[in-house]
């Protein structure tokens, strides 16, 4: 199994990758390669058996899309076309971590964060109106209405997304917030074609996470302790996470370079 990070440059010297990749390291040494789509770190190892960086015009040339690519049902898709990626894998971002060992079953688990429903407030925003927006094309098309937007590292195959995007194309655009979200679409997808068992992530009460704005400290160490994964967003990094991420992955990570 690999892990494939959709990555743009951070405004923090990219501390947060940096920092996710050794959650990889510590937590899931089964992963075989690690992919890095879109921009290139700076730090990472000249190891390609280990890591490689892909730049976006790799495989954006396959549909003629403009770079960089912002739309993550589209990023997903033309990262899945890496020639040498592992059919199975595991879709990151740099604001997703491990906290603890995570068997590679339990790496494999599709979760998902609510049943959306008709009869549900819709809150307004760019990205709620995306999310609502899929929800109601799924629908429509005879799919189920599950939210997979879970902010956890997102188990995905080859096929799922191939199938997925095959026949979703019509809906997928070059906007960020137009269209259909990414693993919403391919996973109510790949659902009806498999009918796999789904996670509802928030009875596993697995994911410890902070948005908005910066915590302290001691809340981050208090609400994340014996939770299996850790997400935030720009706005709440700050001094507590920063402090947080450097104690729990002080050592580089055999995906650095020296």
């Amino acid at each position: 199994m690999d892990a494939v990070y959709i990555f743009r440059h951070s405004a923090n010297d990219d501390f947060e990758l940096r920092r996710s990749l050794r959650s990889i390291d510590q937590f899931a040494p089964y992963i075989r390669k690690v992919w890095i789509y879109g921009d290139k770190p700076q730090f990472i190892s000249d190891d390609t058996s280990l890591i490689e960086h892909v730049p976006y015009e790799v495989t954006s040339r396959v549909l003629c899309v403009k770079t960089p690519v912002s739309n993550m049902f589209l990023l997903i898709f033309l990262a899945s076309l890496i020639p040498d990626l592992s059919f199975e894998y595991l879709h990151f971002a740099d604001d997703l971590y491990f906290l603890k060992d995570i068997p590679i079953e339990e790496a494999r688990k599709d979760r998902y964060l609510e049943i959306l429903s008709p009869y549900a407030i819709r809150a307004r925003g760019l990205w709620k109106d995306c999310l609502w927006r899929t929800y109601d094309l799924l629908i429509r098309m005879g799919y189920t209405g599950y939210n997979f937007e879970t902010h956890t590292p997102t188990f995905l195959t080859r096929k799922r997304v191939l199938a997925a995007y095959s026949d979703f194309k019509d809906f997928v655009t070059e906007d960020r917030f137009y269209g259909m979200c990414g693993p919403t679409a391919i996973l109510n997808h790949a659902h009806k074609q498999e009918r796999m068992n789904l996670t509802d992530l928030k009875v596993e009460n697995s994911r410890c996470g902070f948005w908005g704005k910066p915590p302290a400290y001691e809340e981050v160490a208090r609400q994340s302790e014996g939770k299996l994964f850790f997400n935030f967003d720009d706005p709440a990094f700050g001094e507590g996470i920063r402090k947080f991420l450097m104690e729990r992955f002080p050592k580089r990570s055999r995906f650095e370079r020296e």
